[in-house]
C-alpha cells in the first residue's frame, strides 16, 4: 500500500516537471514576460503593455564644456 502511493506521488511529481518543461521550451511565450510568481505581466495589465510615464522628468539639456 505504501509502495503503491510513493510510486503515485512520484508519477505525479515527474508529470509536473515535465509539464513545467514543456510549457517553457515549447510553449511559445518569451521566458522574459514571465513574473516572479509565473503569471505574464501582459495579463495583470489589461494584455498591453503599459509605457512608462515620463511626465514627471524635464528635458534633455545637451551642455558643451567651455574652456576659460
Amino acid at each position: 500500500m505504501v509502495a503503491g502511493f510513493l510510486r503515485t506521488v512520484a508519477t505525479i511529481v515527474a508529470v509536473w516537471f515535465i509539464w513545467r518543461w514543456l510549457d517553457r521550451n515549447v510553449g511559445g511565450r518569451p521566458a522574459s514576460r514571465h513574473g516572479a510568481s509565473g503569471r505574464t505581466r501582459a495579463s495583470e495589465g489589461g494584455g498591453k503593455p503599459r509605457r512608462p510615464d515620463d511626465s514627471h522628468e524635464g528635458e534633455y539639456v545637451d551642455f558643451e564644456e567651455l574652456k576659460d
